[in-house]
């Protein structure tokens, strides 16, 4: 009779390596959807290629590494366990996402201005092909222009902000994929059958 509850000392390490590599990872993808964007030509089209090539890529490394996480730990987690080691990749991730975009926003902000300019575009184009009200559109120009003019000049405390809000999103992903990769080990180990009769099985005169 075996009692395993352990966690791998090693994991949460593990987990932050993984949240370094899936933070530079989600960079590279998000700035390549920026140029999608910036290259498309209709507004659902390019809002359909940037969020694939921003999330597909996104969803299968967090599949794969809470996998090797897992496998880390013995090939056995509970949930409680699966959700604190996913939501620290998660959240090194969000971090690492978030020291990025400021980084961006102060040193190249003609890339999101170039973003945004083409999504305003894009977006008027949208809306008076289905025939929208001059209203309805002016209202989410302004929105737009609102956001192009804040552009490098976002406070510290408007960027934790956001960083919070990255954490509560990432820690929903996190209980999702914790539910769907928890696999408890067997709290005994199983005994394995023999042909060993017992002492009295053996006593011709019983």
């Amino acid at each position: 009779m075996e009692l395993t509850t352990n966690e791998n000392p090693l994991l949460k390490k593990k987990a932050i390596t993984y949240g370094i590599i899936l933070g530079v990872v989600s960079v590279v993808l998000a700035i390549a959807s920026m140029y999608i964007t910036i290259n498309g030509t209709t507004l659902m089209s390019s809002a359909i290629q940037a969020g694939a090539v921003n999330y597909i890529p996104f969803l299968i490394l967090v599949t794969v590494f809470s996998k090797s996480l897992r496998t880390a730990n013995g090939g056995y987690w509970s949930f409680s366990v699966a959700l604190k080691n996913i939501f620290i990749m998660l959240a090194v991730t969000a971090l690492i996402g978030t020291l990025a975009t400021m980084i961006m926003n102060w040193t190249m902000p003609q890339l999101q201005e170039q973003v945004l300019d083409k999504t305003r575009n894009m977006t008027i184009e949208y809306y008076e092909s289905i025939n929208a009200s001059d209203e309805a559109i002016d209202t989410i120009v302004a929105e737009l222009d609102k956001q192009r003019d804040a552009l490098g000049s976002l406070s510290i405390g408007q960027n934790i902000l956001g960083l919070f809000i990255y954490f509560l999103v990432y820690f929903v992903l996190a209980l999702i994929f914790a539910a769907i990769f928890k696999k408890e080990k067997p709290m005994f180990k199983e005994q394995v059958a023999t042909d060993s009769a017992h002492p009295w099985q053996n006593n011709p005169e019983a």
